[in-house]
């Protein structure tokens, strides 16, 4: 059916990201991918539906930052969360199942979980047959070798993982993953060296919006 548009048009936005991270470096993929987080957030704010859209009322009106942009999203989170080595396995397989034929979200959707070992229908729900995506409030506060960090989830709830990265004043630096699945989370470290600053979402692997 239409509603399963973005498994052409997320898959197209997602492998060309996947091309230009080969060709032009994981610099000029990242910003690809902000920009797309922002067209996301932007188009978010003026149609609240969900990726698998049954409620449209023109077929153009799945011609949108949902199909193409965020559809693109959810394959680099998935990516994110099963690794990459699984995760083109499971385009491979997915293709040689279907080729020639139709497939729907959950067919896609199966393929995923059998070539993962992974049950991922938490997954599906939350990024394609729910809308929106996070809205956290993030505050931080750093004092010498100690981090603070309280993180609220405004509107919906999600089941997240923020990766922070803390850099200390050696030059060195860690990586640390928050799960987030309530209203309010708070984490709190003490380290050996002193904090300079905090990178959020370093990588570019959460589609988020972050609000006051």
């Amino acid at each position: 059916d239409w509603c399963h548009l973005w498994l052409s048009e997320g898959f197209a936005t997602y492998l060309t990201n996947i091309y230009i991270e080969e060709t032009k470096g994981k610099e000029a993929f990242q910003k690809q991918l902000k920009q797309d987080r922002n067209r996301i957030i932007s188009f978010e704010k003026r149609y609240k539906s969900p990726v698998v859209d049954t409620a449209y009322s023109s077929l153009m009106d799945l011609l949108n930052p949902n199909s193409y942009q965020k559809g693109g999203w959810v394959l680099h989170m998935l990516r994110g969360e099963i690794g990459d080595e699984l995760f083109h396995k499971v385009i491979r397989t997915y293709y040689q199942k279907y080729r020639m034929s139709n497939a729907d979200t959950r067919d896609f959707q199966e393929v995923v979980e059998q070539v993962s070992g992974t049950n991922l229908d938490w997954f599906f729900e939350q990024w394609l047959f729910s809308r929106g995506q996070p809205k956290l409030n993030i505050e931080s506060k750093i004092h010498e070798n100690s981090l603070a960090m309280s993180i609220s989830q405004r509107d919906l709830l999600f089941d997240i993982k923020l990766p922070i990265r803390v850099h200390f004043d050696d030059g060195s630096s860690i990586n640390e993953i928050l799960y987030l699945n309530d209203h309010q989370t708070r984490f709190k470290q003490m380290y050996k060296l002193q904090i300079e600053r905090i990178d959020i979402d370093p990588d570019v692997r959460l589609l988020y919006e972050e609000v006051n």
